[in-house]
């Protein structure tokens, strides 16, 4: 995990209550491993300056929004006897 320290079972607990509960504080999520919110606050710095806490907040389901297809597009211009 984060500046090659093993996971702690509050680290977990963390870990686990943002996953369930994304939009959540930190002073929610510090109730659940019962932290302080300090020391929660300073372990998500800790993961989000490392990399792996990449991102925050709800990731909606594009199907069940009505999008039931997605696609990512990579244009390439050519432009052959441009003057």
């Amino acid at each position: 995990m984060a500046e090659d320290l093993p996971p702690n079972s509050m680290d977990i607990d963390v870990l686990r209550s943002l996953r369930d509960s994304p939009r959540a504080g930190v002073l929610e999520l510090s109730r659940t491993p019962g932290m302080a919110r300090g020391t929660v606050r300073a372990r998500l710095d800790r993961w989000e300056r490392s990399g792996a806490l990449v991102r925050f907040g709800p990731e909606p389901d594009g199907g069940a929004a009505g999008f039931p297809v997605q696609a990512f597009v990579t244009p390439e211009i050519a432009q052959e006897g441009a003057r």
